[in-house]
């Protein structure tokens, strides 16, 4: 019982612990409610925001070893950070239904104490946009008069995206990766390329003894699903809190979510599935 009291004594005394490593009451109290008078759902909906953002920089943080592990072509690595990624996709694909708790009357509330603010703002989930290929100078104009995340966002904007790494890797495993896609112009969103697309179709039909390469294919595949499932929950949580009415930041709403439904971060991975493909047995 004695070492349990000087155990205890030691932690109280120590400078680093889980409230200080953490910073914790620094974090804590990062939730200002603007509302006035306070609403009391208005820190429901911080609290979810400010958590995305938390999960938007470990993406990044993750997909900055990706490339490192695709520069290094070490496929095996990349596997388990994309199973992190897409597990924390799932997890805010869980957590934005949770903003759909909030009823109509309960989001008017305090909907004005936003402001102009608007998840058009973001600069994190459009720098995972962008790291993931989806490009557009669009959504520069969102960023005007914050020089340092638009200088985050083109930087992003200008770097090779996840996929153009995984193709030259690709290509220096001996993978006749088409020349145009391995020169192309990266700033520009990835479209696509029928030749790869057979290149893809080949690799499935005959792995050999590098099915990992398909085990990679797969993982971005469940990625841009796993985005794609996200950017649903997404819509169907906004229209079940503000219907057809305008986003906060100018936007149409869900119609503009609506439109971003369709886009695809690996285009040929997707069309692969419509080739033809020799069945052996």
């Amino acid at each position: 019982m004695g070492e349990r009291h000087e155990d205890y004594d030691r932690l109280k005394l120590e400078e680093l612990n889980y409230n200080s490593y953490l910073r914790i009451p620094e974090l804590t109290s990062l939730q200002e409610l603007r509302s006035k008078p306070e609403h009391h759902d208005e820190m429901f909906f911080i609290v979810i925001h400010q958590s995305f953002e938390l999960w938007f920089k470990e993406m990044l943080h993750e997909a900055g070893f990706m490339v490192k592990c695709f520069e290094r072509d070490d496929i095996g690595h990349s596997l388990k950070v994309l199973k992190r990624i897409q597990a924390i996709i799932t997890c805010l694909t869980q957590q934005i239904q949770l903003l759909g708790t909030l009823t109509p009357e309960e989001f008017a509330g305090f909907r004005e104490a936003l402001g102009t603010g608007s998840g058009f703002q973001s600069v994190q989930f459009r720098e995972m946009e962008f790291v993931c290929g989806q490009r557009d100078a669009w959504f520069f104009q969102f960023f005007e008069n914050q020089a340092d995340e638009l200088a985050r966002l083109k930087a992003r904007y200008e770097a090779p995206s996840l996929y153009d790494y995984f193709l030259h890797a690709m290509a220096r495993e001996g993978y006749p990766v088409p020349q145009e896609v391995l020169d192309r112009d990266v700033q520009a969103t990835h479209t696509m390329n029928d030749d790869l697309v057979l290149v893809f179709r080949d690799l499935y039909e005959n792995p050999g003894k590098d099915y990992h390469w398909v085990l990679a294919c797969e993982a971005l595949l469940d990625l841009d699903t796993m985005w794609s499932n996200f950017r649903s929950a997404h819509i169907l949580m906004v229209s079940r809190t503000i219907g057809g009415k305008k986003g906060t930041g100018g936007s149409s709403g869900v119609p503009f979510l609506e439109s971003r439904l369709p886009l695809r971060f690996f285009p040929e991975l997707w069309e692969v599935r419509n080739a033809a493909w020799h069945v052996n047995r």
